[in-house]
């Protein structure tokens, strides 16, 4: 593989892989609020999937207060039940 071809590919992988951590991050909101019922629950079968899916973000929202206290103001600002 010539120089160039392996240097557009850390380009890419140097752009590619932040965006991908932002979208997995900024799409908890999202799916949690897709994951509620009408009265704004979120079941059990579907709260342990969101739960393994999002796991190093429930851990930090556990262990961290000012990370527990964003997520849940962007869970309101995702969800229309809140």
């Amino acid at each position: 593989m010539s120089e160039k071809k392996r240097w557009k590919k850390l380009q890419f992988l140097g752009c590619a892989i932040p965006i991908l951590l932002l979208v997995y991050v900024l799409s908890v909101g999202p799916a949690c609020a897709l994951s509620e019922d009408s009265h704004g629950q979120i079941p059990p079968g579907r709260d342990s999937v969101l739960r393994a899916v999002y796991a190093p973000l429930v851990w930090a929202i556990e262990n961290n207060s000012t990370c527990a206290e964003l997520f849940y103001q962007y869970y309101q600002l995702c969800s229309p039940n809140h």
